[in-house]
């Protein structure tokens, strides 16, 4: 069919810190910050005004743009719950579920299930799982050991 992904993209509070958090916390290899002119980024995205920064983040097999929007004043200062439409959230498989929450807190990350509990049915049944969150709903789902 001629498809193919590029990357996926999220709308950040602070575009630096998330990037400190995906490269420090998690490893991901991120670009420097840049800004693309303005005239463009208004064009593809039909936001008049729109002004982005934003880097790459490269993880295995996945890459994602994040961007922080300057202008216009985005509409809210925070996501929906899970259960909201619209809402989304990046899943991560890693080696200790326990130890990557306790890192992420410093990037003002809490975790939804801090107990960690393990999922009960599936071809997961048996890891452990939570999702985390940003005070502004930026959510991660960690599963693993």
């Amino acid at each position: 069919m001629g498809i193919e992904p590029l990357h996926i993209g999220f709308t950040v509070a602070d575009v630096r810190s998330m990037a400190a958090f995906m490269h420090a916390c998690l490893g991901f290899e991120v670009t420097e910050p840049r800004r693309p002119p303005a005239a463009s980024i208004e064009e593809v995205t039909g936001v008049l005004g729109a002004d982005v920064e934003l880097v790459y983040v490269y993880a295995p097999g996945l890459t994602m743009e994040l961007l922080q929007y300057t202008s216009p004043q985005s509409g809210t200062v925070a996501g929906g719950r899970p259960c909201d439409i619209g809402a989304s959230h990046l899943a991560l498989k890693v080696h200790d579920v326990a130890d990557v929450v306790r890192r992420a807190a410093a990037y003002g990350f809490e975790a939804a299930a801090p107990h960690l509990p393990s999922v009960k049915a599936g071809p997961n049944q048996g890891l452990r799982a939570t999702y985390i969150r940003d005070s502004h709903g930026f959510t991660i789902e960690l599963m693993g050991g």
